[in-house]
């Protein structure tokens, strides 16, 4: 994987990471639920940086990701639901092919849309 597609990448995932940690959660059950989300979203942050260098690390934390969004959409009712969901499908629908890394740049634009206006779903839904 290129350096500049690299830090694209990087770039997504910190601001959906930054999106989801200045939202306000609301109470009750989606307190827990959006508490739950925006930790998600800081261990994928770590994850992500972490295996910057390695692909095979970079899918992982991003599939992680996804599957952790997705326990919480079950957790999750009405609007906070479907965007757990939206966010786990795209998060979960993104992986960078280790053979071919540069086919990503094509994605990535497309995947950096759903991402922002997912979190900032996300955000919405938990203030």
């Amino acid at each position: 994987m290129n350096i500049p597609l690299t830090r694209r990448v990087l770039a997504v995932s910190a601001a959906s990471v930054l999106v989801s940690l200045t939202s306000a959660c609301g109470g009750g059950d989606t307190k827990a639920v959006c508490d739950s989300a925006i930790k998600a979203f800081q261990d994928y942050g770590t994850q992500a940086a972490a295996g910057a260098g390695n692909l095979d690390s970079w899918n992982k934390a991003t599939a992680d990701l996804a599957a952790k969004l997705k326990d919480l959409s079950g957790k999750a009712d009405g609007d906070l639901k479907t965007t757990l969901t939206d966010l786990s499908t795209s998060w979960g629908g993104f992986k960078i092919n280790t053979a071919d890394p540069s086919a990503a740049a094509t994605e990535l634009p497309k995947f950096a849309t759903k991402a922002t206006e997912g979190t900032q779903k996300l955000a919405l839904n938990c203030s």
